[in-house]
């Protein structure tokens, strides 16, 4: 029982700091990254959503554990670009204070997805992401972007 009142305590904590107005300088930047600088028609690549963080601080994994929030990427495309479910890599396990343990990810991480291009591709492909994170240190603080890609469409990639 006292686990679970201390989860609570840190989940409480949390929303509450997520009502608070984002710093001017945040632990994490987010941008968007491609495994190929162009791709052909129907072809497929890899996008993805690259978090840096500075020392020390976290974000958490699609299953946050027993406090945090899940790290967020909503991607949008044209229409007839296909794009996969978002890829996530092993988290780490972080135990926080009161017997809660949490998974996220240090340093940087890579959330990606596949991309096909349909075959009558225009000269280019603009995606945009929408994501959002909970980074924690000795505080958490959210954090989001709206990130704008494009991917030019070459018969090579």
């Amino acid at each position: 029982m006292t686990r679970l009142i201390r989860a609570l305590f840190v989940v409480g904590a949390i929303v509450a700091s997520l009502g608070l107005a984002e710093p001017e300088h945040h632990p994490v930047t987010a941008t968007v990254i491609t495994e190929h600088a162009s791709i052909p028609p129907g072809e497929t690549t890899h996008v993805g959503s690259l978090f840096e963080l500075e020392d020390g601080w976290h974000i958490y994994a699609k299953e946050p554990g027993d406090a945090g929030l899940p790290t967020k990427v909503a991607w949008s495309a044209p229409e007839g670009v296909v794009l996969g479910a978002l890829e996530w890599p092993a988290p780490q396990t972080f135990a926080e204070s009161g017997d809660i343990k949490t998974y996220g990810y240090t340093g940087a991480v890579v959330l990606a997805s596949t991309l096909t291009a349909p075959m009558d591709a225009a000269a280019a492909i603009t995606l945009q992401a929408k994501v959002t994170w909970l980074a924690c240190k000795e505080i958490c603080l959210p954090g989001s972007a709206a990130l704008e890609l494009t991917l030019p469409v070459r018969a090579e990639s």
